[in-house]
């Protein structure tokens, strides 16, 4: 009688996932044919757009660029413009280092690796704005439907697996991070989803190596997919225990090994590359360093930044991105802890299972993330190489398995004292925070409001608790996340009209041998833009390009600054510097052909005075001034005159540099491309001596005198 029960039940929310399925089909084509159809994306372009190339018209639908989502906005998403712009082919002929696009981001190269890279196959189709778009889009559906199915192999019924899962979604460590290692996420359940099928063990096999492959190479990042890789494991453990049999294992093993090696084959000369560098190399890490905030905002997921989106403990806050979900809370307030002896004994064996081998798995990941654990210890596991804090995602995900796990057996038992004990922690919380930010808004206390109607709901019908508890924390963590990535059209981003910038840029280009060597133009938006730009992000360190144009550096120097993956950042500097470990400024001026400033005498008074000395500094034996002029002609128009006094004539070193800010506070139609960083020899001791800068406009013979900074005299005016 009990096993004609147990099998009506189970009949029953069979039925019911088949038509929440059906409904959440339906709603996710209506939502991506609006999506795609707008090329809305995720993506944070829109900052370069605006502020790199001037075009305040291509701002997102909705939200705003996010500057700190750099990793996207000037890496992924013009690598891909590169890509694109390259005919899809492997080397990207586009660059002035000549790279090998195989790399760690996955990108549509139309190689056989686009085999197991589903999400891309519309490049090279439709417009790159629609395959792009569709690209995330499809990567939030399989996200959603994936941790859904994945909660449903552990026992969820529909209504908590899809609120689960979307509220997995709108976390701090997901959304922080989606627009670059969304695919990690989102592919990453449908690795162990075969396992749940009736299918036959050589073709659940078979579809585990298809989907690890494309987890590995849409997205190579292993912090986080060896983590993510343990966390397959110990569910694989709990809910099938029966493919750990030798025959079983033996085959398990086989597709795990073959993904593992596709996936190397296809990037072997970018791991053969990177192996030996310094940055990222093979670092070696020991366990604990996550701090107690992070712990905390497992429960309270707002407490360490304000609402918008500014960290509260001073690291960055994609750093301190975590799985905190308010359902966490929810669940350990409400659940029936008091009864676990006799929902122990009455359990059926498969949920004590569950329970102990998720429990051992999260405790395994609690004490590498809290304890100063030496790096030997982890190397089992490959952990030596994982920072703790990358285990956010995988072990909130286990978290939330083993919460559901035991709310399931345990039970939930709603009353108003544990309600008022839930608004008194979520209150703490609030009032924890550091409150002179003046940026604490009513959506940090809005999960009381949230929370209040499903706990009743939970009052009234305890049948149906823990769903309401499920979709309380779902709401809240859309309100709370939800803003965080805008709505970029990414039309401009790939079909982007020529205008004032470009076609500055595309001169400054023409006239330096095709090389465009700005200051300030960030990470690979250049080469994304066309260009064969100097600013660029290489993956694998570009060692032969680099010798060539720096054969004085001693060996151990050059490899220090250079044997790395690296932004390439061009600055005023007179030699190559390391200036953090993924970044290595060169200097500009090697790379540019741009008229030199000229010594003159001093100018008439009767000048209009525009432009300015910004900086005015002393750098060994060099005076080291960075300004803008105001020119309105052409780049191979603008010129500089110099005149010194006290001092002997000399011949200043000029540099061109970007300034981004300048539409926003000239009068004048002045150009990013204004700005410049003069050079001037100086006997060293010696005062700065009065200086006068003239812009001249070679093609219209317009001067205009710069204002120099307060305590910078100016040099003798002519009459």
């Amino acid at each position: 009688m009990a096993n004609e029960k147990q099998g009506q039940l189970l009949l029953h929310k069979f039925n019911s996932w088949q038509l929440a399925n059906l409904v959440a089909s339906i709603v996710m084509v209506l939502m991506g044919a609006v999506y795609v159809a707008k090329t809305w994306s995720p993506s944070s372009y829109g900052y370069a757009l605006v502020n790199i190339l001037g075009d305040r018209q291509s701002r997102p639908d909705w939200g705003q660029p996010r500057p700190i989502r750099s990793d996207e906005w000037s890496v992924v998403t013009p690598l891909t413009q590169a890509t694109v712009n390259n005919g899809f082919e492997r080397v990207n002929r586009t660059s002035l280092y000549g790279e090998d696009l195989r790399i760690n981001y996955g990108l549509p190269i139309h190689d056989w690796g686009i085999v197991f890279k589903p999400t891309m196959w519309l490049y090279g189709v439709v417009n790159p704005a629609y395959a792009y778009s569709f690209h995330w889009f499809v990567l939030s559906v399989l996200f959603i439907f994936g941790h859904a199915w994945l909660l449903r192999w552990l026992g969820a019924g529909p209504v908590v697996g899809f609120a689960l899962a979307a509220g997995l979604y709108f976390t701090g460590f997901v959304q922080f991070w989606w627009n670059e290692k969304g695919p990690i996420f989102a592919l990453f359940p449908w690795i162990l989803l075969p396992f749940s099928t009736r299918l036959g063990l050589v073709w659940k096999a078979a579809l585990m190596y298809w989907v690890a492959v494309a987890w590995l190479l849409t997205n190579f990042y292993p912090p986080v997919q060896v983590t993510l890789a343990f966390v397959g494991f110990i569910i694989l453990l709990a809910r099938e225990p029966q493919m750990f049999k030798p025959a079983t294992l033996a085959l398990l093993a086989v597709a795990t090994a073959l993904a593992a090696g596709t996936a190397a084959l296809y990037l072997w000369d970018y791991l053969a590359a990177t192996a030996s560098t310094i940055y990222p190399g093979s670092r070696v890490i020991s366990g604990g360093s996550v701090p107690l905030r992070f712990w905390l905002s497992w429960l309270l997921p707002s407490v360490n930044f304000d609402s918008n989106f500014e960290s509260l403990i001073g690291l960055n806050i994609c750093e301190i991105g975590t799985v905190g979900l308010y359902y966490t809370l929810l669940v350990l307030c409400f659940m029936d802890f008091m009864r676990w002896r006799q929902a122990w004994h009455l359990a059926a064996p498969q949920q004590r299972r569950h329970t102990l081998v998720l429990g051992t798995g999260l405790s395994l990941m609690l004490c590498w993330m809290a304890l100063p654990l030496p790096s030997w210890l982890g190397a089992p596991l490959l952990w030596n190489h994982v920072q703790p804090e990358r285990m956010q995602y995988a072990g909130g995900l286990l978290l939330i398995c083993l919460l559901f796990v035991c709310s399931n057996w345990l039970g939930l038992r709603i009353s108003w004292v544990r309600a008022a004990t839930f608004c008194s922690l979520v209150l703490l919380g609030w009032l924890s925070r550091d409150h002179n930010t003046g940026q604490n808004h009513i959506e940090d206390l809005a999960i009381v409001l949230i929370a209040l109607p499903a706990i009743a709901v939970g009052w009234y019908w305890p049948a149906r608790a823990h769903a309401s508890l499920a979709v309380a924390s779902l709401a809240a963590g859309a309100l709370l996340f939800g803003n965080f990535n805008p709505l970029q059209p990414a039309w401009p981003i790939f079909n982007h009209p020529p205008n004032a910038k470009t076609r500055a840029m595309d001169q400054l280009a023409a006239q330096n041998e095709g090389v465009l060597a700005l200051v300030d133009l960030p990470g690979a938006v250049g080469n994304g833009l066309r260009y064969k730009s100097l600013s660029h992000v290489t993956a694998v360190p570009q060692l032969d390009f680099w010798r060539h144009r720096f054969p004085e550096l001693p060996q151990a120097e050059f490899d220090t600054i250079f044997n790395r993956y690296a932004h390439i950042r061009p600055g005023t500097n007179d030699v190559p510097r390391l200036v953090q470990a993924d970044v290595i400024g060169v200097p500009v001026g090697r790379f540019q052909k741009t008229a030199p400033a000229r010594s003159a005498a001093a100018p008439p008074r009767a000048l209009e005075m525009q432009g300015h000395i910004d900086t005015a500094v002393v750098e060994k034996d060099q005076w080291v001034l960075t300004g803008w002029g105001g020119w309105t002609g052409p780049v191979s128009a603008h010129a500089l005159d110099v005149t010194l006094a006290s001092i002997p004539a000399t011949t200043p070193t000029r540099v061109l540099l970007m300034r981004t800010d300048l539409p926003a506070f000239t009068h004048r139609q002045a150009s990013a491309l204004n700005g410049f960083s003069l050079r001037i020899p100086l006997v060293i001791g010696a005062p700065k001596p009065a200086i006068c800068i003239v812009a001249r406009d070679t093609s219209t013979g317009r001067k205009t005198l710069l204002h120099n900074p307060p305590g910078l005299a100016y040099c003798h005016l002519a009459d």
